[in-house]
C-alpha cells in the first residue's frame, strides 16, 4: 500500500484511479460510492459463508458417508498431553485392520482394549472417524465468524447508505442554501 493511500480516500481523491476515490462528493454536493466499497464490505461474509458450507459438507460426509463400526483401541500415541488412539476394526471385506483418527485430542486417552463407536470409509483404507459432536466444531466456529461478519457488513452497509443519503439536499450548499 502506497503512503497516503488512506488519506487520499478520505480526502476524496484516488491514488489508484485519478480523479475518483472509493467515496467521493461530486460538484453538485451529491455523495457517491464506488462498487469497490460494496465488494470490500461484503467479501468477508461471503467467503466465510462459503467456507462454512464446505466445512459443513465435509462434516456431513464424515458422519453420513461412512460405515459405522465398533473399534477396539490397540494403542494410543501421545504428543504434548494430546492423544491419538489407534483402533482395530473389521473392514467391509471381513478382514481386521487398524487405523487412527488422524487427529489428536486431550480427551482421547482411551484405555487399550476399550471399545468405541467409529466410522470408516468403505472405498479405501484410511483414517477412521471417531463419532461425536467434535466432528462439527470447525464448521460451527466458522459459522459463528460468518454471523459476526454478516452483522458487521450490515452495519457498515447501513452506515454507507446513510452517508450517501445525507448528500446534496434541496436548499443545501450546492444550491446556495445554508449547510
Amino acid at each position: 500500500m502506497k503512503p497516503g493511500f488512506l488519506m487520499g480516500l478520505v480526502a476524496g481523491r484516488s491514488v489508484t484511479r485519478p480523479g475518483r476515490a472509493f467515496l467521493w462528493v461530486s460538484q453538485d454536493g451529491q455523495r457517491h460510492a464506488s462498487w469497490h466499497v460494496y465488494v470490500l464490505i461484503w467479501v468477508a461474509p461471503v467467503v466465510f459463508a462459503l467456507a462454512t458450507a464446505l466445512l459443513a459438507f465435509d462434516s456431513w460426509i464424515r458422519t453420513h458417508g461412512t460405515v459405522p463400526a465398533t473399534g477396539e483401541v490397540v494403542r494410543v500415541y501421545e504428543w504434548d498431553g494430546e492423544y491419538s488412539p489407534v483402533f482395530r476394526y473389521t473392514w467391509t471385506d471381513g478382514n481386521e485392520t487398524e487405523a487412527s483418527t488422524g487427529y489428536r485430542d486431550a480427551g482421547w486417552n482411551f484405555p487399550v482394549g476399550s471399545r468405541h463407536a467409529i466410522r470408516y470409509f468403505a472405498e479405501a483404507r484410511r483414517d477412521v472417524v471417531l463419532e461425536g459432536p467434535h466432528n462439527w466444531y470447525v464448521a460451527r466456529m466458522i459459522g459463528l465468524f460468518t454471523l459476526a461478519a454478516f452483522a458487521l457488513a450490515l452495519a457498515l452497509h447501513g452506515l454507507l447508505r446513510r452517508w450517501l443519503r445525507r448528500g446534496a439536499r434541496p436548499g443545501g450548499p450546492a444550491e446556495g442554501g445554508k449547510a
